[in-house]
């Protein structure tokens, strides 16, 4: 019998199983009881984990013939006003981060049609949009900040938790904020030519879409605003899960891949107390004292819908696990044997457009990174970063699980000579339909208006609005209290030893900051773990 089961091998999940461990039983009156009871004095969790790998969202792997380098098919980076993921990193793991390059002067902006630089942006005579006369001259931040602070005013002077709780009562046009779609008021004090520019422009959909306006002004000013600056590593984000897995398995933890929960309920254990049971698809069954679920909406609704916890007639429970909404958000890497994007005069960061392509990251050339080969030219790039309206653009040429007729679905074939060798295996796992791979092509050449760009010699792509994930983040919806929420949903009934958490139901949706938040409410107030002492202070102002 465990003390505690976890499902789900994300970050929250491993991180959970960490710091319950590490941090010591005796920090906790409730686990030195537990591990009084084991002759060796230790908590026994275990983690389970559906698929074969751990890391949930966060994906990296190395493209062929280029070891320095990660592809990121999921979470890519952390901003530095992340309080807990940035303390975690820097203080405890200590792993390798660089500088993660976005907006570049000389990116391209191909809008309507017109090939632009990042610097024309805010120059009206370039500019394919009939701003009004307010609105011209202004760059895609800068309108966002201004509607936001006619939408919520003093909003750009508050740090983020002053906004956090400002958004409980904020009100717009005689209505609570959270009653209103982020798009509606957009749509109220800024000219609709204007919400295209920054839509398309700013290379997001979702994030600029019709969810929680009292969620979104706080999440956006974070995520978006002047002091913010993103990191990422030099090893994948993929190792922050992966070395946090390490730590937890060093200090007595258990990880079981392959593990697919189907249900759970509460059962008497052996000492008379109260714990779950856990039914697995394979056939095993587990008893624990308590059970976190550390998954997203959709992963909690593919299981099955019974017990204390997830049955029907659970409708407050239900209502609470709906109030969330997963968004779509698709990846594509390509990989080339020289940067041919640099004839376009752009070397690094990110181009938009509003093709469906969206965004192209430059991830670097290979013999550029620290103690490469300086002879060896293949270079990366995330062709398309797509989370929104344009996804719908590659049904096409996708495989659907309905699809019953798959004769003409062809996958991406690297080029001969390319040994699968050169990367890890993962790569190989995500190969790319050829039709997407082709069509991006066509797109990526009219963007950087070349007559020639050569053919990528492999191509890796994901797609994270797939089971069991449903989408690549999560974001609130209309009149949900976020704020009431988030403590309710980490136990969703009372008294039943079962917990959610992960970035789904935070304030930092979208982001591993979110993931670790809710793990440490969760850890903290029902586990009755300490603040861990790597934690230190960075700057609360978005």
């Amino acid at each position: 019998m465990l003390d505690v089961a976890i499902v789900g091998g994300g970050v929250s999940g491993v991180y959970s199983g960490w710091r319950l461990i590490e941090s010591k039983p005796n920090q906790s009156e409730l686990l030195k009881a537990w591990a009084g009871k084991r002759p060796d004095g230790k908590l026994k969790v275990s983690l389970f984990e559906r698929s074969d790998r751990i890391g949930g969202r966060l994906l990296s792997v190395t493209p062929p013939a280029m070891p320095s380098l990660r592809a990121e098919l999921g979470g890519m980076r952390y901003l530095s006003t992340q309080r807990i993921v940035r303390s975690l990193v820097e203080n405890k793991l200590k792993l390798k981060t660089y500088d993660f390059p976005v907006d570049s002067p000389q990116n391209i902006a191909y809008l309507r049609g017109i090939r632009l630089r990042n610097e024309d942006l805010s120059n009206p005579e370039k500019l394919p949009y009939h701003l009004n006369w307010q609105e011209r001259g202004k760059t895609v931040g800068t309108l966002i900040a201004e509607a936001i602070d006619q939408i919520l005013p003093g909003a750009l002077e508050m740090s983020f938790s002053e906004l956090q709780e400002r958004k409980k009562t904020a009100e717009f046009d005689g209505r609570k904020l959270y009653q209103q779609g982020f798009w509606n008021v957009l749509d109220r004090v800024m000219s609709s030519e204007a919400y295209e520019f920054i839509r398309q422009a700013g290379g997001y959909d979702t994030t600029l879409s019709n969810w929680n306006a009292a969620d979104a002004i706080p999440w956006y000013l974070a995520d978006f605003g002047p002091q913010a600056k993103y990191i990422g590593f030099v090893d994948g984000f993929q190792s922050v899960p992966l070395r946090i897995k390490e730590e937890f398995v060093k200090v007595g933890g258990d990880v079981q891949i392959n593990h697919e929960l189907r249900s759970f309920k509460q059962v008497t254990l052996p000492d008379d107390t109260q714990g779950i049971e856990l039914l697995f698809n394979n056939g095993n069954t587990v008893y624990c004292r308590r059970l976190i679920l550390a998954m997203p909406r959709r992963s909690l609704e593919l299981l099955q819908q019974t017990g204390p916890v997830l049955d029907p007639s659970n409708e407050k429970v239900h209502q609470m696990i709906r109030s969330v909404t997963p968004k779509p958000l698709l990846k594509i890497f390509l990989a080339y044997h020289y940067p041919w994007w640099q004839a376009a005069g752009v070397n690094k960061g990110k181009s938009n457009t509003d093709l469906p392509v969206r965004q192209c990251y430059y991830f670097g050339t290979e013999g550029e990174q620290a103690g490469a080969d300086k002879s060896n030219r293949n270079s990366l790039m995330m062709a398309s970063y797509d989370d929104g309206r344009s996804i719908n653009f590659w049904i096409g040429m996708r495989r659907e699980k309905e699809m019953l007729e798959q004769r003409d679905y062809r996958l991406f074939q690297p080029e001969a000579g390319i040994s699968a060798a050169s990367s890890d295996e993962g790569w190989r796992k995500y190969q790319a339909p050829a039709a997407i791979v082709e069509e991006l092509q066509r797109q990526l050449q009219e963007i950087h208006d070349l007559e020639y760009i050569p053919q990528p010699y492999d191509a890796a792509y994901m797609d994270w609005g797939t089971d069991p994930y449903g989408g690549g983040y999560n974001l609130w919806k209309i009149h949900a209290k976020s704020w009431e929420i988030i403590p309710k949903i980490i136990q969703p009934v009372e008294d039943i030893p079962v917990y959610i958490c992960g970035e789904a139901y935070s304030d930092s949706q979208g982001w591993v900051e979110g993931a670790l938040e809710t793990s440490e409410i969760m850890l903290q107030e029902h586990f009755s773990l300490d603040k861990p002492n790597w934690l230190t202070s960075v700057q609360d102002k978005s």
